[in-house]
């Protein structure tokens, strides 16, 4: 695709950038290669985003294709035009490619325009040869234009052979088919007056922008068996994966043990590296380079584990999937909304993600529950979907105790605990914690939630594989004397790490503006808050806030507040029983009130008597 610098606001009314003109013409060929010549008119219309528009990055793979940049200038808004030098067009390594050698074949070609500013025009035109597809003998294209960009004229057209037929599927976008003695032509219309104020969404803009998909696939059945020509042949048992499968599974007998001892190795021995070489996007490596290099992206981790598995005699097969906010696939498959590889495991009928390197054998990340996946060389339909997150399957359990003497100062202690994929969660978040030190951690995250002081995390190895996990914070903040001296207060949450109750499985926290309208993720599960603060002696609560309730069939949330010899506590539990993978329609309506109670809830505050 061709990559616009047209992000924008989703709030503001007028977009950061105008795209003018959009022209892209696409001629394949009866072996699916194809030219692609796309022209580009577009202006920014603040400073801030001339800056980003000023370096236009195109991105491509020498291995499977070569890009020219046939024409670039700057459009003054006096109608001068000042050419690109050919100078500051500049071919370079991908960001982050330089590190790693064996993957280091994705370049891009930045064209710095000279003297942009407001009310200018970009203009270029890109000529791109694609001489290796993705699949050999089969094309795809996909493109979605999001709303919060002003499109004043958009014109996608698509020429094939006649014997090369494609199929289709638009949402949004004109479209008109014409038939011709020796070609079919496809061609999209799409123009936006401007951008849809207020706009927000947490899914996918491939789920719901205007969007086009073309392929030359007839289904699913089709494109998996495209990809397993790619990737079966990668996962031959090589005298070293058979001593390494026999070596990690060396006195163990039963098949689901020996299936999780693999997994586990590749867990925690091959190293994600999220950049890929050849024909990058598909075609993983094979299973032997990736053992000898030690590391790889998710289709050689899911080759190696293939090979590790068939040494054994235990079958496996790659799934792809989509690791962000995508939930749907297109009719005619393409790889728009397919951007991750997992493992499936019939004999288990279990999922498994290896790059997740601290995910217990058969726990996935949040992201992948519930979304639709394909599966490639197995037996039966290759369009299926990974199941939802079970009830009881996750849970969070956050407990702070807490102590304010006479002079305003708060000491405690929290303790975080999560099973599932919430311990998977916890134990990501706690390399990071290593990555920049426990006591720098504690400060930054009492300084997120408006509190000044420090602490520590204590914790195990988070490199392990165990369905529970745990952290413990202490933490010491600031005097606070406004509290003795009447103002409202909430009882400190501490340095905490995980989703309070409603947040995540609910939906998200923030933007707190999103419509009751959007679909968000949402999940199955159990949240426990239990925060308690002792008071001096000599004082009390005015009054505690009220006990909540919220059920629903879908789920259940309660609150409920004490005072006890000199301590105040309150306990908030959200159950989770939702079986979708997406909140929408009125279960969203509920989830969305729901939330708003929750954080009310969240934020009521105690005021202490005066002495």
């Amino acid at each position: 695709m061709i990559l616009l610098a047209c992000a924008a606001s989703p709030a503001a009314a007028e977009p950061n950038v105008i795209v003018k003109q959009l022209h892209i013409d696409i001629t394949v060929r009866p072996d699916g290669r194809y030219t692609r010549i796309a022209h580009i008119e577009q202006s920014a219309t603040n400073a801030a985003t001339v800056e980003r528009l000023g370096q236009f990055s195109v991105p491509f793979n020498p291995s499977l294709q070569h890009v020219d940049i046939v024409e670039a200038y700057t459009l003054k808004a006096d109608g001068t035009r000042k050419p690109v030098h050919p100078d500051a067009i500049r071919k370079q390594l991908a960001p982050g490619v330089p590190n790693v050698a064996m993957f280091a074949d994705i370049q891009q070609k930045v064209v710095v325009f000279p003297d942009l500013a407001v009310g200018d025009t970009e203009v270029v035109t890109i000529r791109t040869e694609i001489d290796h597809p993705l699949f050999p003998g089969h094309f795809t294209w996909a493109d979605e234009f999001e709303r919060s960009t002003a499109w004043q004229d958009v014109a996608i057209t698509v020429t094939a052979p006649r014997t090369f037929p494609l199929y289709t599927e638009t949402f949004e976008l004109g479209f008109e088919r014409t038939e011709h003695e020796h070609d079919i032509r496809y061609v999209w219309h799409y123009t936006s007056a401007g951008a849809t104020p207020g706009e927000q969404a947490v899914i996918s803009g491939w789920d719901h922008q205007p969007r086009l998909f073309v392929s030359s696939f007839p289904d699913y059945e089709a494109f998996a068996a495209a990809y397993d020509a790619l990737a079966a042949a990668k996962s031959e048992v090589t005298p070293e994966i058979q001593a390494t499968a026999d070596a990690v599974t060396a006195g163990i007998t039963d098949r689901r043990a020996q299936a999780r001892a693999l997994y586990e190795w590749v867990s925690g021995h091959i190293r994600y590296v999220a950049l890929y070489l050849g024909r990058g996007a598909v075609e993983p490596h094979a299973a032997d380079t990736v053992l000898a290099n030690g590391y790889g992206d998710c289709k050689d981790h899911v080759t190696l584990l293939e090979a590790l598995m068939r040494a054994k005699g235990i079958e496996s097969h790659p799934v792809l999937v989509n690791l962000d906010s995508a939930y749907t696939l297109s009719t005619p498959p393409t790889m728009a909304q397919l951007n991750h590889a997992i493992t499936w495991l019939p004999e288990f009928d279990l999922f498994a993600d290896t790059t997740a390197a601290v995910a217990p054998f058969g726990t996935l990340p949040y992201r992948e529950y519930g979304k639709p996946a394909v599966i490639a060389g197995g037996a039966g339909k290759a369009l299926r979907a990974v199941p939802v997150m079970q009830p009881g399957a996750l849970s969070m359990a956050v407990r702070t105790s807490a102590s304010l003497d006479a002079t305003g100062r708060i000491v405690g202690d929290t303790r975080m605990t999560a099973t599932g994929t919430a311990a998977l969660a916890l134990r990501q978040l706690v390399r990071q914690v290593q990555s920049t030190g426990a006591a720098v951690a504690v400060a930054r995250q009492l300084q997120a939630m408006g509190q000044t002081g420090q602490g520590t995390y204590t914790f195990a190895p988070p490199d392990g594989f165990g369905s529970t996990y745990e952290v413990r914070a202490e933490f010491d903040l600031e005097p606070q004397n406004e509290i003795l001296e009447g103002d409202a207060f909430a009882p400190v949450l501490g340095p905490i790490l995980l989703a309070r109750p409603g947040d995540l499985l609910l939906g998200p926290r923030n933007p707190a503006t999103l419509s009751d309208k959007e679909p968000t993720p949402c999940f199955a599960g159990r949240q426990v808050e239990e925060l308690s603060l002792r008071l001096p002696d000599d004082r009390k609560p005015l009054r505690l806030p009220a006990n909540r309730r919220i059920a629903t069939e879908a789920f259940t949330y309660t609150s409920h507040w004490a005072f006890a010899d000199q301590i105040v506590t309150v306990r908030r539990e959200l159950v989770s029983r939702i079986g979708e993978p997406l909140c929408q329609g009125e279960l969203r309506r509920e989830a969305a009130a729901a939330l708003r109670e929750i954080h009310r809830d969240q934020r009521a505050r105690i005021v202490l008597d005066l002495p």
